[in-house]
């Protein structure tokens, strides 16, 4: 009986010795296999500049506007993801945490900054597509649509068959606003989702591009959040000539 209990202590000591080894290394694991693929998930409260190289331009972004990229180190990169609060875009602190974590979208916008033709990006722009010519080919996809009065100086553009990867039911809407500048948005339909959203881009150059999502109870806002978008990512954008 003795025997029979030493080797059950024995044999109970062996499994939970290999099951840490196991979770040791798989901790190990992920961690090493984050730092070599530069991922890294969560938000960090730090304002320390993070110098990207993205398509034809260089930005440095303080990385508590940089969301699932906490570690980044910096460097040439295909994209990164970005968050702040509306209507000042505020970044990621202390302060704001909790509204950063709220369910739903509530005042947060999210963006993503991404290279366009270069090696594993879309193709570049012409250089001269317009934003009116950009939706045209990407949203609407050359097809026709029904105008309607929509909400806040927006026209609803209504297409019958929907576009191609389009949701069904999505809401577009177009406008060209006091300055001239032409606008385009797509929002969920009220009820498909919990919080539903609307998202919009722009061409920032050549060879980078910003998209942009932000809670569809904001669309009234579009105007400013749509000038916000751009002021805030020429903010981040650096001359590489001057060392950055």
């Amino acid at each position: 009986m003795k025997k029979a209990f030493k080797w059950f202590l024995f044999l109970t000591g062996a499994l939970l010795a290999l099951f840490v080894l196991i979770f040791g290394f798989g901790f190990w694991a992920a961690h090493e296999t984050g730092k070599r693929l530069d991922i890294g998930y969560g938000a960090s409260t730090s304002p320390r500049l993070v110098r990207l190289e993205i398509g034809d331009k260089v930005f440095a972004i303080p990385q508590n506007h940089i969301w699932s990229r906490e570690d980044w180190k910096g460097g040439r990169a295909l994209g990164v993801n970005l968050q702040a609060l509306l209507p000042d875009f505020e970044p990621y602190t202390e302060a704001t945490q909790k509204d950063f974590e709220k369910p739903g979208w509530h005042q947060k916008i999210k963006m993503t900054l991404m290279a366009r033709g270069v090696p594993g990006s879309l193709p570049a722009s012409t250089g001269s597509m317009s934003r009116r010519e950009n939706y045209t080919t990407n949203v609407a996809r050359g097809q026709a649509a029904r105008e309607a009065p929509g909400p806040f100086g927006l026209d609803r553009q209504i297409f019958h068959p929907e576009p191609l990867g389009m949701r069904k039911g999505e809401e577009v809407y177009v406008t060209t606003s006091p300055d001239g500048r032409f606008y385009w948005a797509t929002c969920r339909p009220d009820g498909a989702v919990k919080s539903p959203s609307c998202h919009s881009s722009i061409e920032y150059s050549p060879h980078t591009y910003v998209r942009y999502s932000f809670s569809k109870s904001l669309l009234s806002d579009w105007q400013a959040i749509d000038e916000g978008v751009l002021g805030l990512i020429r903010q981040f954008e650096i001359d590489a000539r001057q060392g950055g």
